[in-house]
């Protein structure tokens, strides 16, 4: 049976350490009928996880040793932010899929969407992303940025080897490892063609197919994070 993960703020776990645990935690082992003395796992999002024993109260856990969880290659998703709902399952699926940073991209066709995804909404699609640690068992939660314009996008996250979604782009190439990849993923109804010559040109860009149909801004973002996983699991070394 699946141990019960709870997950604490960033700092509060230590070797030995006696943890308390947030109203929602609480609120969790209760609905999940977890008693005084049962075993969890303990997650902080940032690459600490340790096993602890559930007090009486059901308010606090004894953490074991803590085991540090190296942080994973750079991946990053610079994603036009259509309908909110979406994002935020898409915030959960990132950290599922071992994705970095999540970028709300801005752009053209996105911000004509009455329901798309703003700022104001940042705090609830980063709960969400480390609230998907315990599902997922992953130690780290995907980092959700701040709204960016495409042509800012290199600026505030450089450093990257971009490639970007696009029906008539080729195969994925190859991911090293230890390659930082991001991915340029237009909104619902495509990048427009401005958007489109800064990818290419501006962030020098690898147009990469996601297959034959069009998806999707939140399929297409899951499908560029499970194809980069793919890839750097093929690579040698």
């Amino acid at each position: 049976m699946k141990t019960l993960a709870v997950l604490v703020a960033p700092g509060m776990l230590a070797d030995g350490a006696t943890v308390d645990l947030a109203d929602a935690e609480r609120h969790h082992l209760k609905v999940r009928r977890v008693e005084g003395e049962a075993e969890v796992l303990v997650f902080d999002g940032v690459g600490n996880v340790a096993r602890g024993i559930v007090n009486s109260r059901g308010d606090g856990v004894a953490v074991g040793v803590v085991q540090w969880v190296p942080r994973p290659a750079e991946t990053v998703l610079a994603v036009g932010a259509g309908d909110k709902d979406r994002f935020l399952v898409l915030a959960e699926r990132c950290t599922e899929l071992g994705v970095t940073r999540l970028v709300p991209l801005l752009t053209e066709r996105s911000q004509a969407v009455d329901s798309r995804f703003r700022d104001v909404a940042l705090d609830k699609a980063r709960r969400r992303a480390r609230e998907a640690c315990k599902q997922s068992e992953n130690a780290w939660a995907t980092v959700v940025a701040e709204s960016c314009p495409l042509a800012e996008v290199s600026v505030r996250h450089p450093g990257l080897r971009w490639l970007l979604a696009h029906v008539g782009g080729n195969v994925c190439p190859a991911v090293a490892r230890g390659d930082a990849v991001g991915w340029i993923i237009g909104p619902e109804g495509g990048l427009a063609a401005d958007e489109l010559t800064i990818a290419v040109e501006m962030l020098r860009a690898t147009p990469v197919a996601l297959g034959p149909a069009v998806l999707r801004f939140d399929t297409a973002a899951v499908a560029a994070a499970a194809i980069t996983q793919d890839r750097r699991a093929a690579t040698k070394g």
